[in-house]
């Protein structure tokens, strides 16, 4: 999070400030504001938001046509368009005229943000990407994102192997299950060939996220992240 760009359609200089805060606050830096439907059409035609926060009363026309103006648009025909509107009854039309969610405008910040962090984990579960806390996996790349930084491109077993500790944590994973996941079979006669792969992806990864990866004694491996742990620069471990 935090390299999204997010464009802010409002015309009441009061809430488009307020977002703009509780945008920062949560993480988001790229942020973009218009005051029209005309400027939003244009803004977002030329920065191709990952996200729009669309007000429904708008001073030269109303957020429903704005809304389908911008569905027109072929680069935007996905991006996901909240509505943010003090109205409730205008969430059935507003989805008619292709929004994908409805938020009513709160002093609250807690729906709106709730709302677009399950916008950008939908997202990326359409671009095949895993994340656990600050690690994220690509399914189809193999590709180790750490703290938004890549830091590794895993091979076929030892990325089976990663994924399989992610999605178990912080449960400590068997052995048996391990391998019968990178190999497609159990084979518990060829547990050292497990531990030579798991030291190969150790190697592949950056010191901190190697140091998550601890052996259960008698029973397998467990990927977990330690609350107190201090927070290197992603770069200089890929390095090491």
């Amino acid at each position: 999070m935090g390299n999204e760009k997010i464009l802010i359609v409002e015309d009441a200089d009061a809430w488009v400030e307020l977002l703009k805060i509780w945008l920062n606050a949560a993480g988001y830096q790229e942020i973009y504001a218009a005051y029209s439907g005309t400027q939003a059409v244009e803004l977002a035609a030329k920065v191709v938001p990952d996200c729009i926060l669309l007000d429904l009363c708008l001073p030269d026309m109303d957020g429903m046509e704005v809304c389908k103006m911008i569905r027109s648009i072929p680069a935007l025909g996905k991006t996901p368009i909240i509505m943010v509107t003090g109205h409730r009854k205008d969430k059935i039309l507003g989805l008619e005229f292709g929004a994908d969610y409805f938020v009513q405008k709160s002093e609250n910040p807690a729906e709106l943000m709730a709302t677009l962090r399950a916008v950008f984990r939908r997202r990326e579960l359409d671009r095949n990407i895993v994340r656990k806390g600050d690690v994220s996996v690509n399914l189809e790349t193999r590709k180790v994102h750490f703290r938004d930084l890549e830091v590794a491109t895993l091979t076929p077993k030892t990325f089976e192997l990663f994924y399989v500790l992610l999605e178990r944590s912080p449960e400590p994973v068997h052995k048996d299950l391990l391998f019968t996941a990178v190999e497609g079979k159990p084979m518990p006669e060829l547990s050292r060939a497990l531990d030579i792969l798991m030291n190969r992806l150790r190697t592949a990864l950056p010191v901190t996220l190697k140091k998550r990866i601890r052996a259960v004694k008698g029973f397998g491996y467990v990927y977990v992240q330690p609350s107190g742990e201090s927070l290197h620069d992603p770069r200089e471990e890929a390095s090491q």
